[in-house]
């Protein structure tokens, strides 16, 4: 039994997330004066289960069906006649500042956001502050115009398997919230969407053996916590180590702690916000050709071929499989049961991507770190055009950032010295202060560092704007946030 109600939890928040191809993130912000009628809306928004905001028990139906039909396209002979199940989902956040804006309409009760100083300092100062200040993330000012031109006050994030059909969900879903009247639109846009107020992203190209792969060509989204209840009996049999208390992915009234040396008091939130979870959202540059020639660079030192280089910044081959198993990716799977222990740091280096953000280990500061990523890639192909913006729209959730996100981060990506002193940053997603060359440190054969000087290169992954948000229960938002 799940330790949640699945009607009550928004539908993204477990390891396989909304079914997709393509994806949207629109961003809003609600009119000033206009925060009781908005209030009204929300109300109207989830009046009716399911129809616009999606909760677990759709999406787990949902996938169901997905599963249902892959399953049937595998016995076809012809491609042409593969089935496509005609699915939307859909889910909505607050930042803080767009709870503050509710709560002006709320003239009858507090939200008790207050609180929030003390039990999310993070989320309360929002990104535009915490990741400058604490994740060396570019200046605010320099973000693109969509984050940094106006408040975000509230963000819709639309899935399904075509753009038409997403497009007319998101549609359904502005009119409800009266668009134009009670919500707005951001002015700004973020490349390479060529719209105001919002992102899109979609899987890449299943016909060239890349959907599920980011774009440096790895497999993504393998290592995700397991929820009892949420994830299959054979998921949660197949990975015994990623099964993760209900209390780290959603807030509870029995939080798991605090990592240490962190200062926040999560027994401080108010009692609404159980059964949401904090979303992170970031939108990621990558630098495909930087890439390219970072890992021949490696490759010329000595640590192996240029794609075995690259699997060990990553700490994966391309198709998902550990690269602590055999050296040929051919001949093995993608699997996630295995830990670092006793490997050999000319097989994975302790700096390697999923090392550094997962170090599996036992101890509670690794599992309270965990969270569920479900981002989808945007942009279009390296190959096709290389000299186009893309990356990576990054979406995590957790029930505290402090221990989650914003630790692993700052104190796992963006820490030259963890775990040792001569690890490096985490060449995917590390980011030094300044806007610094970042070292990563590579072995060879004989586990001899290779000339730290080959690990002085710039960020292959740029943050190019973001913001942290709440996602509230459907209760919150029918009975608390949602007025009549």
């Amino acid at each position: 039994m799940a330790a949640v109600n699945l009607d009550n939890v928004q539908g993204d928040l477990f390891s396989r997330g909304f079914p997709k191809y393509n994806e949207v993130y629109y961003l809003f912000s609600i009119v000033p004066g206009k925060e009781k009628d908005f209030s009204k809306a929300l109300k109207t928004l989830v009046s009716e289960k399911d129809k616009y905001i999606s909760s677990l028990t759709k999406v787990l139906a949902d996938w169901a069906k997905v599963d249902a039909v892959i399953q049937k396209n595998r016995d076809l002979k012809d491609p042409d006649k593969r089935e496509i199940v005609p699915i939307s989902n859909a889910l909505i956040a607050f930042s803080k500042r767009g709870l503050d804006k509710i709560q002006v309409g709320l003239t009858g009760h507090s939200l008790g956001l207050n609180n929030l100083r003390l039990s999310d300092p993070a989320f309360d100062m929002g990104m535009g502050i915490d990741g400058p200040k604490n994740l060396n993330d570019p200046p605010h000012s320099t973000w693109d115009p969509l984050f940094s031109i106006a408040p975000i006050h509230g963000l819709l994030k639309v899935a399904g398997n075509s753009q038409d059909i997403i497009e007319s969900k998101l549609n359904d879903i502005k009119s409800v919230l009266g668009h134009s009247t009670i919500i707005k639109d951001i002015a700004g846009q973020s490349p390479p969407t060529s719209v105001n107020s919002r992102l899109d992203g979609q899987v890449r190209p299943r016909e060239q053996g890349k959907k599920g792969h980011e774009h440096f060509g790895f497999r993504d989204g393998i290592s995700q916590p397991l929820l009892k209840g949420i994830n299959s009996d054979a998921a949660l049999n197949s990975d015994k180590y990623m099964e993760t208390p209900q209390n780290i992915i959603t807030v509870s009234d029995k939080p798991p702690g605090t990592q240490d040396g962190i200062k926040a008091d999560p027994k401080r939130r108010p009692e609404w916000m159980i059964d949401g979870s904090f979303l992170a959202f970031r939108k990621l540059e990558q630098d495909v050709q930087g890439w390219i020639n970072l890992v021949d660079k490696f490759a010329s030192a000595g640590c192996g071929s240029a794609d075995h280089c690259g699997a060990k910044l990553m700490g994966r081959w391309k198709n998902g499989a550990p690269v602590i198993d055999d050296p040929d990716p051919d001949e093995i799977k993608a699997r996630n049961d295995f830990r670092f222990k006793g490997v050999k740091k000319f097989v994975c280096p302790l700096g390697a991507h999923i090392r550094k953000v997962n170090p599996r280990t036992d101890a509670d500061s690794v599992k309270m770190a965990r969270m569920i990523r479900n981002g989808i890639p945007y942009g279009t192909e390296f190959t096709d055009k290389p000299d186009d913006k893309r990356g990576l729209l990054f979406v995590c959730y957790q029930s505290s950032l402090e221990n989650s996100f914003q630790f692993v981060q700052r104190a796992w990506c963006n820490n030259p010295t963890f775990p040792t002193s001569r690890t490096g940053y985490d060449a995917l997603i590390g980011q030094a202060k300044n806007e610094e060359l970042l070292h990563t440190t590579l072995h060879d054969v004989n586990e001899e560092d290779l000339n730290p000087g080959l690990g002085q290169f710039p960020q292959m992954v740029t943050m190019r704007g973001g913001e942290y948000f709440f996602v509230p229960s459907i209760s919150a938002l029918n009975d608390i946030l949602g007025s009549d």
